[in-house]
């Protein structure tokens, strides 16, 4: 018998934690059917995820091969019940165990047991612990056995661990235990479920072997049937150097070539070339496993809207009543289904309370609306009025969450039932930009409705609270994503693992070209792609050949699946636990999320809501917030009813030309959608007037030429709404009649001759005269171009134009619409719904910024943008925010103790904005709370008296300018430094310390010192010469008996002929240092208040050199993290130190020349300086984030250099023995540095070549007055430790 196959495998499903797998599971599959095996087990590190598209693959080959079958499982990690990380020990593991399910009951069990352990998940020694309990096994599988089959797993497991233990010392009580743990497996399981798992070992000196041995001896003792897997990580023994390439690309120098050497999927002869004794006995007890599980069930489910909580509707009139008027509430209002019937109530009642929608247009446009909701919902068999109604409630929970949620977003603004039900705020009817309710709800399409909404980011966390306890914990769930290895980044994921030196990968890298930000494929880069009209990259075919490990490594690591994360607005909600469709996950920030991606979701009958983060949604409410703080609005008793009274939709200014104006001369900051150059230069080209102008500008700037030297299209849109007659000109050049024009005129006048939404191109191809194509050929457009799909949008030509032909209808106006309008926007297709809306979010900014003072609007751009005031201050997002508003002219201010709040906030009297004190260095909460309830303050002083600060907290507070509008900020410094030192009040010999510390002490007679010796002398003697059993004696030591015999005074000492010690009698001692201290007694009285007055000085100077050395801006830095006067390094020399501007740097780095080692080309880029100071830095990932004078600069160094620089430098103080600090990290925030490197993208990269002068890194120690820098280019000597700055 052969080997039927190994039921033990991964996929880079397994990858999701740590990486693991080099086998996607289409290859796994197709590799198991060409070794000629009967199946194939998938048993990922406890993930789920890659099931339903291994089974939609292996449905596709099981045509050819109908005896193969594809099994499911799941290798959890076994543990003792109720193991953390706070009860942790070294006796813990995370034991390997594999389980396959042998029916859908089975795979249910895998997601139950899969979403216990990924629930109470935590991260523990750099990596997230996923432990399943062992009474998790007993209350899922002992009450309902014959589901699952179980297997021993690998060396990771238990009972391997134990037996290589046996293997290395008999042990009769751990061999007991073994047995016993065995038995109760197969209790738990059932007989037949339970199998001991062997594995091919490397030699028979490695610990599998052994391990084999034992396992087989308790598997023959206990009648334990046995089976041989292979643990697959990579596909054949060809992908073992490319495995462990991957593998030591995260970790570095990790062990793999023991632990993964046989790992890999084998046929039966290379498998038994492993062994030593026969493995039948395996392979039958392998083929009774394949033969119980079944290969028919699904996990797929049929379309199913949850019902969830709706909200109560309690319309006026009866419904029967509006069926004359709105003929389709006739089907809902006899559905047998509640919620076709509730959505009726919701409609009436929305009508009966606003008489503006009591017309016959709305009356149409919602009968229109539910015959597409009727029908589409009969074709998906699903019940939409569910999903609108559940939509409905959705949106509530984030307005009660505490979230604005904006006036809409996509297609749904088209669709006059949004409206009414309150999920969107725009009706289509009373906006001039057309939109069409066809385009959210083609009935014919088979797809789940898809409305999404915007919400805020920096409430996102209180809303998804919100939700869940609304829905219930158990209910609520956000959708995975799983992140893949794209060309460039397996280029430079496979040289990491290999060892190639990261310039020479990033240049390989830089040869992949992307094409509409689509990056093309190695084999596209490699072999060229015909279909998209794709030669091959001759400079990148050179450097592969050169480099063919490097080829073959990233070919198989590309589309590996590398992380997860989470979907940006997909959220779950079910009336069902989520087990009876999915397992679930953690996001790698402890997010819940859905084991399946969102296609596997809507496979399995989840429907997602999608919740999108907006920023423009927390600088609305943020302004709204910072206004009813001022006064200048009224807060209503919801949030809901503050935000529609004062930017409702249809409560906003739309046509001030003041306000279009503002927005003309760039006068409003962050304008939704127009912040970007696209925007500024598509306001400044074209000087919208309106909403309907500026949506369709929203739509021209995305749009891009088709051809490299054409006209740009937002050019083109700017030109035509200048002088129209320039689009006249146009069609009549492409042969246009005048009658093929005013077919155009009324799809296309208002967007000025421009095709630039999706609508409008739908619209244009099911014209008669265009080619009268329905509605399904107009979505696969529309799909074509969303999608990025050139071979469908190449297709859809062909059949444009053949039916046109075949119609007979004029080539000239046929042409057009295809050539030149609709393939305008196949670069990128909008939705006219989409930036209606947008527009509007847009006009209710504009509002915000016209009809309070501007300040208001600017305040709340920067706090949303520097970062939430909950969280701790992210100095360099702090930064970037500041230099954006100062560039633009607003001013940011200094702190002000009587003004500034926790953040920044608005002063409208002087149109600045305020620095918040949150952000100052050293101060707390509470701190601020404490300045808060005691203002007013009149001085510096006033506030010293009756706050009671900290030394760290005042000083603070003085260098961020806190004082500035009550007294000069040098002055209030010198004031409280003198108020803080220590003064002395008197001078008198207790100040000889003092005196003598600080230089003071005169010594310009011998008498003067010889009396500074005695003193010193008396010193030592009181502490180190005490002696205790007689506090009258000072015992002499050497030093004692040398200083008398030195001073002519050894008649002093006292011999103790019993103890055989000398003494000194501390009486007389004393009268002769009292005798000493004369002279200094009459220098101090001759002139006290001199010699006080210049201790005093001396005591302030010392306190000064450590709080207020440096100028405004240092002390700046310090306290706040940016400079509100000029930057320390403005008037640095620049060129004679070679500094660039970051800004005029190539973002591409320069290569200077190539040099040639082999056939490999190896860059040599070109290396520029830059300088700045630094205010932030990531240890994770090597980085410092630095202020230059043009803006904050991201810098990155190797892993090495970083560490070398961010320690901090300590010594052993030899007279003390104590530590003694010398230099802290250079990255510390306000150090300031000179690098050198080159700018790639939006990052500095540090770096150094042997040839060239220089250090690679500065510390700038000084800037002198001509604008010279001191520089140090090395580390002090000492010890280096730890920086704990973060």
């Amino acid at each position: 018998m052969v080997f039927p196959g190994s039921l033990h495998n991964h996929t880079h499903y397994s990858n999701t934690r740590l990486r693991d797998c080099i086998i996607k599971e289409t290859d796994l599959i197709d590799s198991a059917i060409s070794l000629g095996h009967n199946a194939v087990a998938i048993t990922d590190h406890d993930c789920l995820s890659g099931h339903l598209k291994a089974l939609k693959y292996y449905r596709k080959v099981k045509k050819d091969h109908p005896d193969f079958k594809l099994i499911l499982g799941n290798e959890i990690y076994l543990c003792r019940d109720g193991l953390n990380p706070d009860n942790f020990t070294t006796g813990d593991r995370y034991w390997h165990f594999i389980l396959l399910a042998k029916d859908e009951e089975g795979h249910k069990q895998l997601r139950e047991l899969s979403t216990r352990a990924w629930l109470r998940s935590y991260v523990a020694r750099g990596m997230r612990r996923v432990p399943t309990y062992y009474s998790d096994l007993i209350e899922v599988v002992d009450n309902n056995k014959g589901h699952l089959i179980a297997s021993t797993a690998c060396l990771g497991g238990w009972l391997d661990y134990q037996c290589l233990e046996l293997a290395k010392s008999w042990n009769e009580e751990l061999a007991a235990r073994v047995r016993n743990w065995c038995k109760q497996m197969v209790q738990l399981f059932g007989e037949g479920n339970f199998y001991i798992e062997l594995q091919p070992p490397m030699n028979k000196t490695s610990e599998q072997y052994k391990v084999n041995q034992i396992l087989l001896q308790f598997a023959f003792e206990l009648k334990i049937p046995w089976i041989v897997t292979t643990d697959s990580h990579y596909v054949s023994a060809e992908d073992r150097e490319i495995h462990k390439a991957y593998l030591n690309s995260q970790n570095g120098e990790r062990e793999v070539d023991s632990f993964y050497a046989t790992t890999y999927m084998m046929d039966t002869e290379e498998l038994e070339a492993h062994f030593d004794f026969s493995l039948q006995e395996a392979y039958l007890n392998i083929q009774k496993i394949i033969d119980m599980c079944s290969n028919d069930y699904e996990l797929e489910r049929p379309l199913k809207i949850p019902h969830l909580a709706w909200k109560e509707f309690y319309p006026q009139t009866n419904p029967a009543e509006w069926v004359s008027r709105i003929p389709q509430l006739m089907n809902f209002i006899t559905s047998n289904y509640i919620g076709d019937r509730e959505l009726v109530k919701a409609i009436i009642e929305a009508i009966e309370k606003d008489e503006h929608l009591q017309t016959k247009e709305t009356y149409d446009a919602v009968n229109d609306c539910l015959d597409k909701i009727w029908e589409s919902s009969n074709v998906n068999k699903a019940h939409w009025s569910a999903y609108l109604l559940n939509l409905q409630k959705i949106i509530d929970c984030c307005w009660d969450a505490g979230s604005i949620v904006l006036p809409g977003r996509g297609s749904g603004v088209g669709f006059i039932l949004l409206y009414l039900l309150q999920i969107t705020q725009i009706n289509p009817l009373w906006e001039t930009v057309k939109t069409y309710s066809w385009r959210f709800l083609n009935p014919n399409r088979v797809s789940p409705l898809d409305v999404d909404f915007d919400i805020e980011g920096g409430r996102r966390a209180q809303v998804l609270s919100k939700f869940r306890e609304v829905y219930g914990e158990d209910r609520v769930s956000n959708v995975i994503t799983f992140a893949v290895e794209k060309s460039k980044s397996a280029i430079l994921t496979a040289a990491r693992g290999l060892g190639i030196d990261v310039d020479e990968a990033q240049y390989v890298a830089s040869l992949v070209p992307a094409d509409r930000g689509i990056i093309r494929t190695l084999d596209q880069c490699y072999y060229g792609d015909k279909e998209n009209g794709f030669e091959p990259i001759r400079p990148f075919v050179n450097e592969m050949n050169a480099r063919p490990e490097l080829w073959k490594t990233a070919h198989k690591i590309e589309n590996l699946i590398c992380r997860t994360g989470i979907h940006a607005g997909g959220v779950i909600f079910v009336d069902e636990p989520f087990v009876e469709s999915t397992s679930l996950m953690r996001a790698p920030d402890g997010t819940i999320v859905t084991a399946y991606e969102l296609h596997d979701c809507e496979a399995v009958s989840l429907i997602k809501y999608d919740a999108l983060s907006v920023n423009a949604a927390d600088k609305i409410h943020t302004c709204l917030d910072l206004l009813i703080e001022d006064g200048l609005i009224e807060q209503k008793p919801t949030l809901k009813e503050t935000y529609e009274s004062v930017i409702g939709v249809y409560n906003l200014d739309r046509t001030n030309k003041q306000m279009w104006d503002m927005v003309n001369n760039h006068e409003i900051q962050s304008l939704f959608q127009m912040e970007k150059s696209s925007g500024i230069q598509g306001i400044a080209l074209t000087h919208p007037q309106s909403v309907e102008d500026l949506a369709h500008l929203n739509s021209v700037i995305r749009l891009m030429a088709q051809d490299k030297d054409a006209e740009q299209p937002l050019q083109k849109y700017a030109r035509f709404k200048d002088d129209i007659r320039y689009w006249y000109k146009e069609m009549s050049d492409a042969g246009l009649t005048e009658q093929d024009q005013k077919i155009l005129k009324p799809y296309l006048e208002g967007s000025y001759g421009i095709c630039e939404s999706q609508e409008l191109f739908m619209s244009l191809v099911q014209i008669p005269e265009c080619g009268g194509f329905d509605l399904n050929f107009a979505d696969r457009l529309r799909k074509s171009i969303a999608k990025k799909n050139p071979a469908e949008f190449d297709a859809l030509t062909k059949e444009y134009f053949e039916t046109t032909e075949q119609k007979g209808l004029s080539p000239a106006l046929c042409n057009y619409v295809w050539n030149t309008l609709v393939s305008t926007s196949r670069g990128y297709g909008f939705n006219l719904s989409h930036t209606l809306a947008y527009s509007l979010v847009g006009l209710q900014e504009m509002n915000l910024a016209f009809r309070f003072p501007i300040i208001y609007w600017n305040c709340a751009c920067l706090i949303t943008d520097a970062g939430s005031e909950d969280e701790s201050a992210d100095y360099s997002k702090i930064a970037k925010a500041i230099g954006k508003f100062k560039d633009s002219g607003v001013e940011v201010s200094l702190l002000d103790i009587n003004k500034s709040g926790f953040g920044f906030k608005p002063d409208a009297a002087n149109n600045r904005i305020l620095y918040g004190l949150k952000g100052a260095a050293n101060i707390s909460d509470d701190f601020i709370k404490q300045i808060i309830a005691n203002r007013p303050y009149v001085s510096m002083y006033d506030f010293y008296a009756r706050v009671h600060p900290k030394a760290q907290q005042m000083i603070s507070l003085i260098k961020g300018g806190a004082f500035d509008s009550l007294e000069p900020r040098y002055q209030a410094m010198v004031e409280y430094v003198w108020l803080k030192c220590d003064k002395k009040k008197r001078i008198t010999l207790q100040n000889l310390p003092g005196l003598i510390r600080y230089g003071l002490l005169p010594e310009d007679t011998a008498e003067r010192i010889e009396a500074r010796k005695f003193y010193e002398f008396t010193r030592y003697l009181k502490a180190e010469c005490k002696y205790l059993p007689d506090p009258s004696m000072y015992l002499a030591n050497d030093i004692v008996i040398e200083f008398l015999n030195a001073h002519d005074l050894s008649d002093l000492l006292i011999i103790n002929t019993e103890s055989r010690r000398t003494f000194i009698d501390a009486k007389m001692w004393d009268k002769i240092y009292q005798k000493k201290m004369d002279i200094f007694r009459d220098w101090i009285a001759s002139d006290k208040e001199g010699i006080l007055n210049a201790l005093n000085d001396t005591i302030f100077m010392e306190e000064w050199e450590k709080y207020g050395k440096g100028n405004l801006s240092s002390w700046e830095m310090d306290a706040l993290c940016f400079y509100y006067h000029p930057h320390e390094l403005i008037d640095a020399n620049t060129c004679k130190y070679g500094i660039s501007n970051y800004k005029d740097l190539p973002e591409v780095p320069v290569v200077e020349r190539i040099y040639q080692r082999g056939n490999a080309s190896i860059p040599i880029y070109r290396l520029d300086k830059i300088c700045g100071t630094c205010i932030a830095k990531d240890k994770a990932k090597s980085t410092v984030y630095l202020l230059t004078t043009q803006g904050v600069v991201t810098v990155k160094f190797t892993k090495e250099y970083f560490s070398m620089f961010d320690r901090r430098i300590s010594t052993i103080d030899p007279t003390t023995g104590k530590k003694k600090f010398l230099e802290n990290s250079w990255f510390n925030r306000g150090s300031m540095i000179m690098v050198k490197g080159f700018r790639r993208e939006d990052m500095f990269v540090s770096r150094n070549y042997a040839a060239s002068p220089g250090h690679q890194l500065y510390r700038i120690t000084q800037v002198l007055p001509n604008g010279d820098l001191e520089l140090q280019g090395e580390r002090i000597k000492g010890e280096a430790e730890e920086d704990d700055e973060v």
